[in-house]
């Protein structure tokens, strides 16, 4: 419950980015799903099908497992971070940028974390670029 507390202003957010999608609830991981809405609509047009926002994962269309997995894994994040959930995400892209230029958001340490957790990190570019081929 504190988590929820603290991740409160960026499910406030969250809320914002999904006006005019369609709401579910998922209770087993806590979360809000949004399908669709105005920010989907926008992040759709840069290849992501997901993103999560505080308690609140967005969706530009049916996620895949692996993916909606990934995205309750930023939702504990934000619960773990709270307040400093979003500036922490910005300044990770920013050090993945710099580090990886070919794909910055795959070395931020959150999505690299998220991957990791949700067992998605064979599709992490960073990871496999870092780890030793067989």
């Amino acid at each position: 419950m504190i988590g929820h507390l603290w991740s409160f202003p960026s499910t406030l957010i969250g809320l914002f980015f999904g006006l005019g999608g369609t709401v579910l609830l998922d209770p087993r991981n806590r979360v809000l799903v949004i399908t669709g809405g105005w920010m989907a609509t926008i992040f759709s047009r840069f290849g992501f099908a997901g993103m999560c926002v505080g308690d609140v994962i967005l969706c530009a269309r049916p996620l895949s497992t692996g993916i909606y997995r990934h995205e309750v894994i930023h939702a504990i994040q934000g619960r773990i971070l709270g307040p400093l959930y979003l500036p922490l995400t910005l300044l990770g892209y920013l050090y993945g940028f710099i580090i990886f230029p070919k794909n910055g958001h795959d070395a931020s340490p959150l999505e690299v974390w998220a991957d990791k957790a949700s067992g998605n990190a064979p599709s992490n570019q960073y990871l496999q670029r870092a780890s030793p081929r067989r």
